[in-house]
């Protein structure tokens, strides 16, 4: 659950948004996501934290500093389920963060001692029924050494609802210390037994552990804003449906 803190700023932004429900029909949606820390985030208490996070082979970059990169074949595999929704790739242009909903949250966390704010990114995607968007990857570093990453995908698909499917976990780097080993004594030829100086045993490969993870598949109504919760992040969405009039977009005046 969101912690006191992260609820009143949610709270509080919310009244900036309105919540008025999308055209009939509507199928061009502006999206805003947003992911932040929880800097006094306690680590979760897994079963599995030494497993490795595996990022897609395929898919979008979405918020990546890393050396991911899609497979070279097609970016994207049509399912073979007939039913199944068919995986396409959305055209992610960043608009301007002062155009979006979330800026106001965006705001809040950055002037709040306790988050840190990861990524905010918002662009305008036609997302008709049927439609699921292939795997957007993020692969982000939360610190400056990059010890601390969010690793994980996402996915946005429409049904009667939109749904965000999210796959995040917050991985830690373990770098155990250099083993100390000492060398036995031997004897030399005036008989003495000297002591030789130890000497450092190999190190043990860094890994990866899993601090906390974010595995939701949540349905989104449009106009509102959502917040799925990890102890020690988080990630905001938003969907604002767009009509055209005129040949012109319009949308209700900013909060």
């Amino acid at each position: 659950m969101p912690s006191r803190g992260t609820r009143r700023i949610l709270v509080s932004m919310l009244l900036l948004c309105t919540t008025a429900m999308p055209a009939a029909g509507a199928e061009l949606y502006r999206v805003e996501l947003l992911l932040f820390e929880r800097l006094l985030g306690e680590p979760e208490q897994l079963p599995d934290p030494h497993t490795a996070v595996s990022l897609p082979e395929r898919g979008v970059p979405l918020w990546v500093d890393s050396q991911w990169m899609p497979e070279p074949r097609s970016a994207v595999d049509a399912d073979t389920e007939s039913d199944a929704p068919v995986e396409r790739v959305p055209e992610i242009l960043a608009l301007p963060r002062e155009e979006l909903r979330l800026n106001n949250i965006a705001r809040a966390l950055e002037n709040d001692s306790g988050y840190r704010l990861l990524a905010f990114t918002g662009w305008q995607n036609p997302f008709p029924d049927g439609y699921r968007t292939a795997p957007l990857v993020v692969d982000l570093a939360a610190d400056e050494a990059g010890k601390q990453r969010i690793q994980g995908s996402l996915q946005i698909e429409r049904r009667r609802y939109l749904h965000v499917r999210a796959s995040l976990h917050d991985t830690r780097l373990n770098e155990p210390a250099l083993d100390v080993t000492p060398i036995p004594r031997f004897p030399v030829a005036s008989g003495l037994i000297l002591p030789l100086p130890r000497y450092l045993a190999p190190e043990s490969p860094a890994f990866r552990e899993t601090a906390t993870r974010l595995t939701e598949n949540r349905r989104m109504r449009s106009e509102e804003v959502h917040y799925l919760d990890a102890p020690t992040f988080g990630l905001v969405v938003y969907f604002h449906p767009i009509t055209k009039e005129n040949g012109d977009e319009e949308e209700e005046e900013e909060g």
